[in-house]
């Protein structure tokens, strides 16, 4: 029998029932009080048998106990922020087809479109329903993340247990992970580290550390928080690396530090790769979270300035293929390719189909996921990201697709013709440039960013606007970004 996400932590139930399993700033679960909270939940769903539920909470104990829960049923959750624009949230959740949204009472007003299960602040367990039968399988799909398609159109992408299993393997495989470790769980659930940080510690035995939303967005407290929990290891965005490379000392207890999401730069980690070990990982939604790794430490950066994304991981291929899907030589850019166990299942979406392509079958018969990311296989193996195709991008960790930035302006009634644009500042982070032609005289920049907000979430909103009388052009028609005036940022200031 298959492997599933629920069968694996079972294991480490009964192996290990009394290990820490999820500590937050309220309260501590072991693995087998997390298994009969569960169950708990489970008993009280609206839904028997669900096929996706969405899930809409803050960050704690509760929100795990919710997706095992969701999980174990043989559902797929699909996640989404509480700060999460409201038009955005609803047709999330709406595309995807859930039969409820797990939540919280205070959030439940924003989601009276569906039917709603609320959890409060504690979950009483109900041992006299322990256990409940395991309905997970591992052709099933786990749960449903929400990336850019190629044309801008929001798209889920369904990735199934068997993947999750796998990342799981690779991870513990990969950085030594044993129940002694404490692994911060700091990242959004939208993004792909998120799956890493949940299902990377607790499919190996780990105790997943959870601050407040207030901690985790002030980094001395976070590190606060990491020290008093005694965590080993901080998996997050270069962003987040940077900010520790700034402290003057770090918990005692970290023994790592995991970086992912977008590229890394050698100069804004210095002081880090002096103290600790430091890894550069690349993982894709499609790839399943976790493909490939390189260690930065007496390792070396490229022409760009950041450090390779390194080579695949076991039970992983990555291939370099031209737009014909066939292999480039080494040193020729082509697009990154994923084979292996931790290609995605499929898509789900009003736009789904013009993402089927991304999943290709090649002439052997092999499952690949194209990733839309360009790089170039190097002499020693490793890989060097060199940028996304067309207009797609990385902002923050998550793929933006500048044409659907342009739909939203254009959708305010305030622009009749735009272009988004993005650059890089001095320490290699990307930001949007919106350049504009307002329908009238009276144009209002600040009513423009108030519409977008109601659907686009903060990071895709530009964080500078140029008004045009037009937006120039090349012979055949199209917008010359050439010739668009360039807008610098000074990263101090960012």
């Amino acid at each position: 029998m298959d492997t599933t996400i629920y069968s694996r932590f079972k294991e480490l139930v009964t192996a290990q029932p009394d290990q820490p399993a999820i500590i937050d700033e309220r309260s501590c679960v072991t693995y087998s009080g997390l298994d009969r909270m569960v169950d708990t939940l489970i008993s009280r769903f609206p839904t028997f048998i669900p096929a996706r539920v969405g899930v809409v909470m803050d960050h704690s104990l509760e929100m795990i106990a919710a997706i095992m829960a969701i999980i174990k049923c043989g559902a797929a959750f699909v996640p989404v922020e509480p700060d999460f624009p409201p038009e955005r949230m609803n047709r999330f959740l709406t595309e995807s087809g859930v039969d409820f949204v797990v939540t919280q009472e205070k959030y439940s007003s924003m989601l009276s479109d569906f039917t709603l299960f609320i959890v409060g602040s504690q979950i009483t367990s109900a041992s006299e329903l322990y256990p409940l039968p395991d309905r997970c399988k591992a052709d099933r799909p786990a749960y449903i993340m929400y990336t850019s398609s190629i044309s801008g159109y929001p798209i889920g992408v369904m990735v199934g247990n068997r993947q999750v299993v796998e990342m799981a393997r690779r991870f513990g495989q990969t950085f030594n992970i044993s129940p002694d470790d404490v692994l911060l769980q700091y990242s959004a659930c939208i993004v792909n580290i998120f799956i890493e940080e949940v299902f990377g510690t607790l499919l190996n035995g780990a105790v997943l550390a959870i601050p407040s939303a207030a901690t985790r967005n002030n980094p001395q407290a976070l590190m606060q928080f990491a020290d008093d929990q005694y965590v080993s290891i901080i998996s997050g965005f270069p962003y987040l690396l940077q900010e520790l490379n700034r402290m003057p000392s770090l918990p005692i207890t970290l023994r790592m530090l995991i970086s992912g999401g977008d590229q890394l730069n050698p100069s804004s980690i210095g002081h880090l790769l002096e103290q600790l070990p430091v890894y550069h990982t690349y993982g894709p939604t499609e790839g399943t979270a976790l493909t490939t790794c390189y260690c930065c430490n007496n390792g070396y950066s490229l022409a760009s300035g950041n450090f390779p994304i390194g080579s695949p991981l076991d039970g992983v291929e990555v291939m370099l293929l031209d737009s014909e899907l066939r292999p480039v030589a080494d040193g020729e850019e082509g697009e990154i390719c994923i084979a292996g166990s931790g290609v995605a299942d499929s898509f789900t979406g009003d736009h789904r189909a013009e993402q089927l392509s991304s999943i290709a079958i090649l002439p052997d018969g092999t499952r690949v996921a194209r990733t839309g990311d360009i790089g170039i296989r190097l002499t020693d193996g490793n890989i060097s990201y060199v940028r996304r195709k067309e207009s797609e991008v990385n902002i923050l960790g998550k793929r933006v697709v500048t044409g659907e930035v342009e739909r939203a302006l254009l959708a305010t009634g305030e622009v009749s013709d735009c272009a988004v644009v993005h650059y890089q500042d001095e320490k290699g982070a990307t930001y949007l440039v919106g350049y504009v032609v307002p329908t009238t005289s009276s144009f209002s920049l600040s009513w423009v960013k108030n519409r977008l907000a109601q659907y686009l979430p903060a990071y895709m909103i530009p964080e500078f606007f140029v008004l045009l009388r037009e937006l120039p052009v090349t012979a055949s028609g199209q917008v010359n970004t050439l010739a668009l005036p360039v807008v610098l940022k000074d990263s101090a200031a960012g």
